[in-house]
């Protein structure tokens, strides 16, 4: 990781904390509802905070300036550390930080268009639109259900209006996931998939079939898409210590919302409009309790940390790292912020968590290198303006 990079320029100590509940880190036998009370970001913040005080104390370092850096939610824990606990670290990087939490994430969907057109143009958009509208169109009748089961190879029939959803979900989670980790593999990424799509269509397959071949051969092949709304909650009750996403998806649901949704009332978008927030909002209750308000959990965290709307008053040494084709940009900083300690590095072309990424000289892109750079060199002057405070009388 990137990270290590900075540790080794400013020959600095690396120490990696595992959140609670995640990994080994379990303080309860099971993951039931009523043990998951003590898992939130606020409960991680604490936690650090003391485990950077036993650090500290072991190897006497009572002086030296503490830095934190996370990506994506570690991102935005790190900045809420900075926000919390000023006295103990010096500043933080947070990369692909959303520290803005939102019910109904709609722009995700926003941006994965802009990204898909950003690199390939507008006939990859175009062609997943027209493959969207044809799947709604069939979703009408029996026949038409029947259809796409097989073209999509479907494990079971689209019984519900949630069963349809969970289907248009996998479908698009498919192009999400590309677009927020794009270029990690150099063979496999939006561009070569897009290629793949609209070069199927100029070789005259229609642009159903042709979503379908890239979605069943290059994206998720498998030998049947699981789209039962009911086998996916039945998959996120289980509380057994290795689970994983019960344990996000308890979160998104008490703390920060980030559902991604068809809403947004942009036309451009190319997955259509059945993703609504309902969706997201009754699969909190159905996994967790029919107490589980979302909306109001999302209100408390901004209340709480401030969202993206940080007042001038926090503490400086915050820096905010970006990139353009990122969707999750939307709910972090990444413009400068008038009157505002806070600082931002913004990257065209690069997308999720990209500047954390150890990538080499010869495949990273020029901008990239540069964005790593002055984050380093950012890191210096923080080091630089340190000032340990005066021993204790």
């Amino acid at each position: 990781m990137q990270m290590s990079v900075y540790a080794q320029t400013h020959r600095a100590l690396q120490v990696g904390v595992e959140h609670r509940y995640y990994g080994d880190s379990q303080p309860r036998p099971d993951l039931s509802t009523a043990n998951l009370q003590w898992l939130s970001s606020e409960q991680a913040l604490a936690d650090a905070a003391e485990l950077i005080l036993h650090v500290r104390e072991q190897y006497k370092a009572y002086n030296s300036p503490i830095i934190t850096f996370g990506c994506s939610y570690s991102g935005a824990l790190a900045a809420f550390f900075r926000l919390k606990y000023p006295h103990v670290t010096v500043g933080s990087v947070a990369s692909s930080a959303p520290v803005e939490a939102t019910l109904d994430f709609y722009e995700y969907l926003d941006v994965v268009d802009q990204s898909l057109s950003y690199f390939v143009g507008p006939q990859c958009d175009a062609a997943i639109s027209s493959a969207s509208q044809a799947i709604q169109q069939l979703l009408q009748t029996p026949s038409g259900k029947a259809q796409l089961q097989n073209k999509f190879q479907i494990c079971q029939p689209l019984r519900t209006q949630q069963d349809v959803s969970t289907f248009m979900q996998n479908l698009m989670g498919n192009w999400q996931g590309q677009v927020q980790y794009n270029q990690e593999t150099p063979s496999y990424n939006v561009t070569t998939l897009c290629n793949k799509l609209t070069g199927a269509i100029a070789n005259g397959m229609s642009a159903l079939d042709a979503y379908a071949m890239v979605s069943n051969t290059f994206i998720a092949p498998a030998p049947c898409l699981d789209c039962s709304y009911q086998s996916m909650v039945a998959q996120m009750k289980m509380t057994t210590t290795d689970q994983s996403m019960r344990q996000w998806t308890y979160q998104t649901c008490t703390e920060f919302g980030y559902f991604q949704t068809t809403d947004s009332s942009s036309s451009a978008q190319p997955f259509g409009n059945l993703v609504p927030v309902e969706y997201w909002i009754n699969f909190c209750t159905d996994a967790f309790g029919a107490d589980f308000d979302p909306a109001s959990k999302v209100k408390q965290s901004n209340q709480h940390y401030g969202g993206n709307k940080l007042p001038t008053s926090i503490p400086n040494n915050i820096l905010f790292v970006n990139g353009n084709i990122d969707p999750w940009h939307s709910l972090s900083i990444y413009q400068p912020v008038p009157n505002s300690p806070l600082e931002t590095v913004f990257i065209q072309g690069t997308a999720h968590c990209a500047d954390v990424s150890l990538v080499g000289p010869s495949r990273a892109p020029p901008q990239l290198l540069a964005a790593q750079q002055r984050i380093s060199d950012i890191i210096g002057k923080w080091i630089k303006n340190f000032k340990p405070l005066p021993p204790s009388k």
